[in-house]
């Protein structure tokens, strides 16, 4: 299978790169996994297999097995013995073999398997540049992810945020979800933002006050062109992309308190769904595009409610805590995560559609703007040590919480990208 690379050029400046993953509390029983050196018999690509195991353990899921303890150095199903991964109790190996076609290209062929049911789950094959091992290596890791959870692999995908280095200094940044290859997309001396993404990854749009009053722009991350939403509102605020890319749902305020209007993409027509006198704010698309969730104080504090576009009919989805706000559903469209809080203590939290019960599954206690992975698996989101914002994270099974720490000021608003094609 020829492998073809599209990357997204931004055109702006490459800045260093500030976030890193750090795991910052792992689980003792997490599944043991073996990444062996890639070989062609002679020469072995250490390479290769180091950003193949970067990546698999990135998010603290995977113990991975030190090469020094390996007993043997396999590179196809035919030289591959259980009893060497037995012995160590290894669950999953992954390993392959690389052939030179010529001074740069190699057809690679790798297998992953399941040590304890004595299993080959994937053989694969993948033909690529040898400049190109960290977009090679991403394929590789999302088709053993896939194998091995049965759950889509994300380490192709991207994360946006708001980056505030320094006072009255913005900036909407993308990096790789590992925080490798951070461009900075806008800057500006007035706040920036609500980054979210289009659907197709092409387009980030996003509330700027460059102008005085916030303003919704959708920017181009190939071209770098940006547009604004033309409305008639005083304030435009909180855009996010429909997951079928037709539609952008945003807060407008006509004539006083905000409400969730829609616009289509198409032919440019705004339509209004809301029309309460409280604040209506922070619409969030279901998966299948025909609902929104969205925040509310129409009963008297922040609560979610969820609005069926087609009939406008709206329902109060929270019933406990006096603080519930920025919801947004899980792939599968029966669960949503929130920022839940009570007497000033605000935790990320996940809940049933139908269920009363919301689970906290944060422990830090400031947390906002929760971002779900496009495979629902894992949950980003900003909080604040003292004064300064970051980002951290969680596994849903809660054996792996993490950190992205930066380096200078403050990162909030995270924004995780859809899968990347």
């Amino acid at each position: 299978m020829k492998f073809l690379i599209i990357c997204i050029i931004f055109l702006s400046a490459t800045i260093e790169a500030k976030l890193k993953i750090e795991i910052s509390q792992g689980s003792k029983d997490l599944a043991k996994i073996a990444i062996v050196p890639f070989s062609d018999g002679k020469k072995t690509n250490i390479a290769l297999s180091d950003l193949i195991e970067k990546n698999l353990t990135l998010f603290g899921e995977f113990k991975a097995t030190p090469k020094n303890e390996m007993l043997s150095f396999p590179n196809s199903e035919d030289n591959f013995f259980y009893r060497d991964w037995n012995i160590l109790k290894i669950d999953y190996a992954v390993i392959g073999n690389l052939e030179e076609k010529n001074n740069s290209e190699f057809y690679i062929e790798y297998f992953v398997f399941n040590v304890p049911l004595k299993k080959l789950i994937l053989r694969g094959d993948i033909t690529g540049d040898i400049n190109e091992l960290s977009q090679i290596s991403k394929v590789i890791s999302n088709r053993t992810y896939k194998a091995i959870t049965g759950l889509e692999g994300i380490f192709n995908t991207k994360l946006a945020y708001i980056l505030n280095p320094q006072k009255e200094i913005y900036k909407i940044c993308v990096s790789d979800i590992d925080g490798s290859n951070e461009q900075i997309l806008f800057e500006s001396t007035a706040p920036l933002m609500s980054p979210s993404w289009s659907s197709d990854n092409k387009k980030l749009a996003y509330v700027s006050f460059e102008k005085g009053y916030p303003e919704i722009y959708m920017q181009d991350l190939f071209s770098g062109k940006r547009e604004s939403i033309k409305t008639l509102g005083l304030s435009n605020s909180a855009p996010v992309w429909s997951p079928d890319n037709k539609k952008m749902a945003f807060v407008m305020s006509m004539s006083g308190n905000p409400d969730i209007y829609i616009y289509d993409l198409r032919n440019k027509k705004i339509s209004r769904h809301t029309t309460h006198y409280g604040i209506d704010t922070e619409p969030s698309w279901s998966p299948n595009s025909k609902k929104l969730l969205f925040t509310s104080n129409r009963s008297g504090s922040p609560q979610i409610y969820e609005l069926t576009i087609s009939s406008n009919r709206i329902k109060r989805i929270t019933l406990d805590g006096d603080y519930n706000a920025r919801a947004s559903y899980f792939p599968n469209g029966k669960d949503i995560v929130l920022v839940h809080g009570n007497n000033g203590i605000f935790h990320i939290g996940t809940k049933k559609i139908r269920s009363r019960f919301i689970n906290t599954i944060s422990k830090t206690t400031l947390d906002e703007s929760p971002t779900i992975s496009p495979n629902g698996n894992i949950i980003i989101y900003a909080t604040k040590n003292n004064s300064q914002g970051y980002l951290a994270g969680l596994t849903l099974d809660g054996k792996s919480k993490f950190t992205l720490p930066t380096k200078f000021g403050s990162v909030r608003e995270p924004a995780w990208s859809p899968l990347m094609n």
